[in-house]
């Protein structure tokens, strides 16, 4: 009888004590391996923080090359001056000049300029390369032409009709406003 009394007691003392507590080893032993591949991971990623961090220097250099060429609001007239003297220096006649409607993109806007020109050729060529040397970006588009009246055959006239696409930077207190006021316009 006292053996069977000492077997239960064995027995009640492994199912109270003991077999809880291997379990419980078993879990924090599964939850220690996990924890040492995140350590791991986290000590190559620590590792790569110089790469990284030279990698944020260099888009944040490139986003403020990219912001430079995009004017603010002050810059806009001198940017569409710049246009029209690039026409004028390149033997064109401006014939229609009209900036149109800024028009909102997200943190940038596109500010349209409806011209119409006479000149040669030459001189049209000369003016897109012109105004692809500018400081900023600017867009010709919709370019349409035709012989304009009056030309002579060895050198003939061209009449262009095209938009000037140029962008400006828009802050985020701006977009945030352009935001609210398409949506109350939705509404």
């Amino acid at each position: 009888i006292l053996v069977v009394i000492n077997i239960a007691i064995v027995a009640l003392s492994y199912q109270v004590f003991l077999k809880p507590q291997t379990t419980k080893i078993a879990g924090l032993t599964s939850g220690l391996a996990e924890l040492t591949v995140k350590v791991e991971q986290n000590r190559r990623i620590a590792a790569d923080i110089p790469r990284f961090q030279k990698e944020k220097a260099d888009l944040e250099e490139q986003l403020k090359k990219a912001l430079s060429q995009l004017p603010n609001e002050k810059e806009i007239p001198n940017l569409i001056d710049s246009i029209s003297d690039s026409a004028r220096k390149s033997g064109l006649r401006v014939v229609l000049f009209q900036p149109g409607q800024e028009t909102p993109k997200g943190f940038y806007a596109e500010i349209p300029v409806n011209m119409e020109v006479e000149g040669t050729y030459e001189s049209l060529y000369n003016f897109c390369v012109k105004v692809g040397e500018l400081p900023r970006i600017v867009n010709i588009q919709n370019i349409a032409t035709n012989l304009a009246a009056g030309g002579i055959l060895s050198n003939p006239v061209v009449r262009a009709r095209f938009v000037t696409m140029t962008f400006r930077f828009v802050s985020t207190d701006e977009a945030a406003a352009a935001s609210a006021a398409e949506a109350a316009r939705k509404k």
